[in-house]
């Protein structure tokens, strides 16, 4: 007897026993992780205008060349405290280090910025041929690459340098290359970080820009645009910008690290955006300490920190009980409230429940038409398709709840699928209830 695995919907010419094993759709339900970030910097190497994602110092180095403690990376580093991946984006292309050895021999650094002006060319006498050299190139006291050549145009780029020239080369001890510079960031180069942006994937996504209100408004456009018309539940963080939308994050509030660097609001942006996107679906930034902070840069009286809040300002307490410094409130710019958009939609851990409830659904009903569609089938406008997509449905509002993202689901009255008018789709009604964070603690003591 015949026997094998099976296309549904398409016939076997022979008589036989057919099965066809698949995962079930319980199996492939899950919720999504969180963790990544993406963060535009001014840094001092690195190929520009592209995105590397830094998940480890590891990385750091293989990816981009620099170490933890490179002075340009300060604010990756303070995304990273907290997020899982940062993608870094370098803004500025800078000026590259030169060097001119002999009349024969011109370095230039592959990259622009200053991190090439620590970069240096030994050319010495081969020990076994002395018609030959052995070149070799110095990150700081680092021998990052070693050619053994006769001749100038024999020479080949490495991961640091290009070499030009021919003829005959000249011995040096150690010849540095200068001039490297990082210059600045322009308007148009953070519009392309938000253009190349649009392509990735992440959670939360900062502009650590001071005081240009057009380029903040920019972001702002770009924040809705992902969130509203394509579907990408992202959180944006910016500085001093009254965004009113639950989207944005406005810092407004600064830190002093151990080292006495001061963290600008601004520059603040980035450990919030890393801590956001770090954050879990249950779980609020509210009273999380800001690692390595000893103090603000402003200190408010009560009153004022009320009034901020109200404000929709997120903003940093330090707290001289303990000299702890942590987040006053996890909230976002949202501060017109609608019966659509209740206080609710102000708190960040409900925004992150509500988007990781769109952005899973999301990518688990693409899974599933994949795999219909891998099997030779789609997801049918029909009663059979309807329950096969409620079932996901269920399941993943129910493995949320166990998880303590939402609460109170039930799986009969809080959602309802039906065809839509045109009958090749599906109008889905879902209620949702996110567990809120405990913030608010108030005793009642009673004193005998």
């Amino acid at each position: 007897m015949n026997g094998g695995t099976f296309t549904p919907g398409k016939e076997k010419d022979r008589a036989g026993i057919y099965f066809n094993f698949k995962t079930t759709a319980e199996e492939r339900v899950s919720i999504g992780d969180r963790g990544t970030v993406a963060l535009p910097v001014v840094m001092s190497w690195g190929e520009p205008k592209t995105f590397v994602s830094i998940s480890s110092i590891e990385d750091l180095n293989k990816k981009v060349g620099l170490n933890i403690d490179d002075p340009s990376l300060l604010l990756f580093r303070e995304a990273k405290k907290n997020a899982q991946t940062v993608l870094l984006y370098r803004l500025n292309t800078g000026a590259p280090a030169k060097a001119q050895i002999g009349e024969t021999l011109s370095v230039t650094a592959k990259y622009g910025g200053e991190k090439g002006n620590d970069i240096s060319i030994r050319i010495s006498e081969n020990v076994l041929d002395s018609k030959k050299f052995d070149v070799t190139t110095f990150v700081g006291t680092d021998e990052a690459d070693r050619q053994t050549v006769k001749t100038a145009e024999e020479l080949t780029a490495n991961a640091y340098v290009a070499f030009q020239g021919e003829g005959a080369l000249e011995l040096t001890a150690g010849t540095k290359l200068s001039g490297g510079e990082n210059g600045t960031a322009s308007v148009a180069d953070y519009t392309a970080f938000l253009d190349a942006a649009e392509t990735e994937y992440f959670n939360t996504i900062a502009l650590p820009v001071a005081d240009n209100e057009q380029l903040k408004a920019t972001f702002a456009a770009f924040i809705k645009r992902l969130r509203d018309k394509q579907g990408q539940k992202v959180q944006g963080v910016v500085a001093d910008y009254a965004g009113d939308y639950e989207g944005i994050i406005n810092v407004t509030g600064g830190v002093v690290l151990e080292d006495g660097t001061e963290i600008t609001p601004e520059k603040a942006t980035a450990w919030v955006a890393g801590a956001s996107a770090g954050a879990t679906f249950n779980q609020s930034l509210t009273f999380v300490e800001y690692e390595g902070a000893v103090d603000v840069l402003n200190r408010l009286d009560e009153d004022q920190v009320i009034e901020r809040l109200k404000k929709g300002e997120f903003l940093f307490t330090f707290d001289a009980r303990d000299q702890s410094v942590s987040v006053e409130k996890d909230i976002n710019s949202l501060t017109s409230f609608t019966a659509d958009k209740n206080k609710k939609f102000s708190k960040n851990k409900i925004i992150r429940v509500l988007d990781g409830v769109n952005n899973d659904l999301t990518r688990e009903l693409k899974a599933l038409i994949k795999a219909r569609k891998a099997s030779g089938s789609d997801i049918p406008a029909s009663d059979d398709g309807l329950q096969y997509v409620k079932t996901l449905i269920i399941q993943y509002m129910t493995a949320l709840q166990e998880a303590g993202g939402i609460t109170g689901f039930d799986s009969e009255s809080d959602i309802a699928i039906t065809l839509n008018e045109d009958r090749d789709g599906f109008l889905i009604d879902l209620a949702v209830q996110p567990v809120d964070a405990a913030e608010k603690f108030y005793f009642n003591v009673e004193v005998k």
